[in-house]
């Protein structure tokens, strides 16, 4: 009866797969990716399985090291984060979800990784093709102490999360302590990796991208740390494809998002709010979202 009289709408998961053989019913899955080859590739295999099931993608490539990192195993320089973007672009679009629309994601970087700003290239339409993602969204994960950074003018130091692994893990005024030590490190000549730039002037290639390509978006670490009913079970490194998603993500967790809407047009009575079908739409929305989860075919352990 809700449905049908569109007081509230399930997400396009549940209405394509309820009662069918795999009934993916949930919308938007978010996960983290590892400085690690083996977990680079199996977050590829992840999201083509989560997006075959029409789950939307977003994913935090925050701790994979910087371009000129050294890679121990090995004894060579990295070649960075970019190239295993270009990859997950490729995966977005070889996979159509559910053969009902294409696929999306969108990647989240913070702004102190020494690869932002090839990062903030990858939407535009010029330049090295193999080094571009016209396919995926981009999104910015601000701390705020880049912000503070931007309003007094200073400066802003971009590191490999490689040499410093714990800044992704760190939000508020633990972040900041650290990125500050780490800041000091530099200065005195004990990391090899790093580049000191006028905060402002990337604030303005940020915006200029922005203007120009639509991307990366502007989104903020801190905040939705801070006020996460979660906070004491993990950290929140990014949001999903459509950004109105925050929840913690790990190697053991890839999080999932269930969705619908209560369609307010649908709640006025003689022109006026009312309160009570709202209220009586809404216990039918959750115990149906809750249905959601116990019924759902999840692709992924993780999931």
């Amino acid at each position: 009866e809700s449905m049908s009289t569109l007081r509230f709408v399930p997400s396009t998961p549940t209405l394509l797969h309820s009662a069918t053989v795999h009934p993916q019913l949930s919308s938007c899955y978010l996960n983290t990716v590892a400085d690690d080859l083996s977990n680079i590739f199996k977050s590829f295999s992840d999201n083509a399985q989560l997006s075959k099931w029409s789950g939307g993608l977003g994913t935090d490539w925050t701790a994979v090291r910087a371009t000129g990192a050294m890679i121990k195993a090995t004894g060579v320089p990295s070649q960075g984060v970019i190239p295993f973007l270009k990859i997950a672009n490729d995966v977005t679009v070889a996979i159509n979800r559910s053969g009902k629309r294409r696929g999306a994601a969108c990647v989240y970087l913070e702004t102190w990784h020494h690869d932002i700003e090839d990062f903030l290239e990858l939407r535009k339409n010029t330049g090295d093709e193999r080094r571009s993602t016209h396919d995926i969204n981009t999104a910015n994960w601000i701390p705020d102490l880049f912000m503070k950074r931007v309003m007094d003018g200073s400066d802003w130091m971009l590191f490999s999360p490689s040499d410093v692994p714990d800044l992704h893990e760190k939000f508020g005024q633990q972040f900041e302590q650290a990125y500050l030590a780490y800041e000091a490190k530099a200065e005195r000549g004990e990391l090899t990796l790093y580049k000191k730039i006028p905060a402002v002037q990337l604030w303005r290639k940020m915006l200029s991208m922005l203007f120009e390509t639509g991307h990366p978006w502007i989104t903020f670490k801190d905040p939705s740390n801070i006020r996460s009913p979660q906070d004491h079970a993990g950290v929140v490194h990014n949001s999903n494809l459509c950004t109105e998603i925050t929840l913690n993500t790990s190697a053991e967790e890839t999080a999932v998002c269930n969705l619908g809407s209560i369609n307010f047009a649908r709640h006025i009575t003689d022109g006026v709010f009312d309160k009570e079908k709202v209220q009586e739409t809404l216990k039918v929305a959750m115990r149906m979202l809750d249905n959601v989860i116990d019924l759902n075919f999840y692709p992924t352990e993780e999931a």
